[in-house]
């Protein structure tokens, strides 16, 4: 009880405590936090992290019902998520109505600060792991609201968010339209949440963006060292945010829309798995962000306007799909053991500080299964245990540019055997492939990092682990 209350007047508080005693309302900073990782954070560990930061806003994407109750009286504001994996197998109106009122409803009255309700994830991507269009987006919408309406819960608005895929590849952003082959459904849509009063949500991943259209990467970067610009008539764009944002706008604009307001639904920097995706290149990004979004300067389409945003992520994923690349599974601010990578003031006061620490994880012992290098094991079963190794784990660090892409074929081999073996909570069973020995050395480089995991949240919580974000 006493945990509870501590809690309920932190977060009543922080407001006071961060910003020198004035409430500020509006606008706000959130952070997106999934749990498709093989070791997860329990979730009042979470609210702890989230209080400490100041951070007000969440995005859960799997609302479970022990991971509802660590937010009750925390007046964190939550956006939860119907997965489409969930929606496709919903044939009528009651389905939705139960979900609602189970996820929603019931934790409302346990003092859950809900905010929206997502239906589906990007539905119009050309994702290859989406290779079908959702059809269903529009009536699941309708029923969704029909559900809120039905529980009186007016103030919690259902949306879908958007890639930036969506928008056809322009050169400047007056020229913003939605795709040609998903403009009818887009205008459906458009139509729906403008009736409901919901905001359009749209996720920028800058490092993929950047490629995608050509530019010089520092122009994915506030301070933009190429000094690379864009000029659009009397506007200029000098980073890619801006760039992006306002081509969303022309392309409501031109819809009948421009006065839509827009959520920011996902926006970050990975730290591994791609080039130019490190922790340096992370904390430059999101200083450069935050310091922007203190600024209330708007965009040139919409200037002098406060931006509402959720970072990606609170921690790494090491079990999303990587369809988009390898650094997908690296968004995280945190490590899986809760320790912070790099520096980051989610007050926007420009703090020269790194996150508050993760209290309470419970760190396995210093142990690590690597191959032993020895030459005379058979070379086959030797790479078909590595593969197996990879396929069951997490072998992301490998990608170009990553950070462990310079290991040699001995030192990849130990990475993936022990990669196996942490996520599997050190299971000895795991360390039984071709070559594979046991170690206290610490066989990480100075570039690669050979990490010892924390005990998974499912063996302290007993939640139960979902096997897809999306």
């Amino acid at each position: 009880m006493y945990k509870k209350i501590s809690s309920l007047l932190i977060s009543l508080l922080m407001p006071l405590i961060l910003f020198g005693g004035e409430i500020h309302v509006g606008a706000y900073l959130g952070i997106n936090w999934g749990r498709m990782a093989t070791q997860k954070l329990v979730p009042s560990m979470v609210v702890d992290l989230l209080l400490q930061n100041g951070i007000s806003e969440l995005r859960l994407f799997q609302p479970s019902f022990h991971v509802l109750d660590a937010f009750a009286d925390t007046n964190i504001g939550l956006i939860v998520t119907l997965q489409e994996n969930y929606l496709k197998n919903v044939f009528e109106q009651k389905q939705i109505d139960d979900y609602i009122h189970e996820r929603v409803k019931v934790y409302s009255e346990k003092g859950v600060k809900f905010r929206y309700v997502y239906v589906g994830n990007e539905p119009f991507t050309k994702s290859l792991y989406m290779k079908k269009q959702f059809n269903g987006t529009i009536s699941y919408l309708n029923m969704t609201r029909d559900a809120l309406d039905k529980f009186n819960l007016p103030d919690i608005k259902a949306t879908t968010p958007h890639f930036t895929d969506v928008l056809t590849n322009v050169t400047k952003p007056s020229e913003g339209d939605f795709r040609e082959d998903i403009k009818g459904k887009m205008f459906e849509f458009l139509d729906c949440i403008n009736r409901t009063g919901a905001p359009f949500v749209i996720h920028i991943f800058p490092i993929y963006t950047v490629y995608r259209y050509g530019f010089d990467v520092d122009f994915a970067f506030f301070d933009n060292k190429s000094k690379f610009k864009i000029v659009d008539g009397n506007n200029t764009y000098t980073n890619l945010f801006t760039f992006i944002y306002d081509t969303l706008v022309s392309a409501l604009a031109k819809a009948g829309y421009g006065d839509m307001e827009i959520i920011v639904g996902q926006i970050g920097w990975p730290t591994d798995g791609y080039v130019s995706a490190s922790e340096p290149n992370a904390e430059r990004f999101h200083r450069g962000l935050l310091q922007y979004i203190a600024r209330k300067e708007g965009t040139p389409l919409r200037p002098n306007r406060d931006i509402n945003m959720y970072i990606l992520s609170l921690t790494d994923e090491n079990m999303v799909v990587t369809d988009y690349g390898p650094y997908q599974r690296h968004w995280g601010i945190y490590k899986h053991d809760g320790i912070p990578k790099y520096k980051i003031d989610f007050t926007l006061q420009d703090r020269d500080v790194k996150p508050s620490v993760a209290k309470g994880t419970v760190r396995m012992p210093n142990r690590w299964c690597v191959f032993d290098g020895k030459t005379d094991h058979n070379e086959s079963l030797v790479l078909q245990d590595y593969e197996y190794a990879c396929e069951k784990s997490d072998c992301t660090a490998f990608g170009a540019g990553a950070t462990c892409d310079n290991l040699s074929f001995t030192e990849k081999v130990s990475y993936a055997y022990n990669m196996l073996y942490q996520i599997t909570n050190q299971d000895l069973r795991k360390c039984n492939l071709s070559g594979a020995t046991m170690t206290t050395n610490n066989p990480s480089t100075p570039d690669c990092d050979f990490p010892i995991e924390i005990l998974t949240a499912e063996v302290v919580d007993g939640g139960t682990a979902l096997t897809r974000r999306y």
